[in-house]
């Protein structure tokens, strides 16, 4: 946490888009998602959306900012903050509250997001809380026949160093 919103570091070895959903069960609908997304022009961009179903919907309110995202290596990297609060709305959950986080990656179109082919992407085991440090293992074994097998252990790593913040 950094007052009051929360930094996420977000990176993956692909060449469209790697995103964090937080969800109220370990299942893909009804989650608020936020996605790191390389386009044709070289750029990353951190894209709100919102999962209806199996399928992610673009919601033009956004609540990320001080974005940067870089695209390197064949890595789509980005680092964005988040309120801890938004006002209400159905598209954005309250980080106060803890969830399963979703994490996927897959490739983009002119900067859109597809289908990822994950069969079962990970999720943490348990609901998260973004006051209380848990070390959340997941067994990178199940997802070695992707190109980036430390994909998650990266994504997991960085989210909660940065959600630690000083003792």
């Amino acid at each position: 946490m950094i007052g009051a919103d929360v930094e996420f570091e977000l990176s993956a070895d692909t060449d469209g888009w790697v995103a964090v959903g937080f969800s109220s069960d370990k299942k893909m609908g009804g989650d608020d998602v936020m996605a790191c997304v390389h386009d044709d022009n070289g750029r990353v961009r951190v894209q709100h959306f919102y999962n209806v179903g199996q399928w992610a919907k673009e919601i033009q309110r956004n609540p990320a900012r001080d974005e940067e995202g870089v695209f390197e290596n064949n890595r789509v990297t980005c680092r964005f903050k988040r309120p801890v609060n938004v006002p209400r709305d159905e598209t954005i959950v309250d980080l106060h509250l803890s969830w399963y986080y979703l994490f996927a990656w897959g490739p983009a179109i002119q900067g859109s997001i597809t289908r990822h082919d994950i069969d079962s992407p990970p999720t943490s085991e348990r609901v998260v809380s973004i006051y209380k440090y848990e070390d959340i293992f997941m067994p990178s074994a199940a997802y070695q026949t992707f190109s980036s097998p430390f994909c998650l252990l990266l994504i997991v790593a960085l989210t909660f160093y940065l959600l630690m913040g000083t003792p």
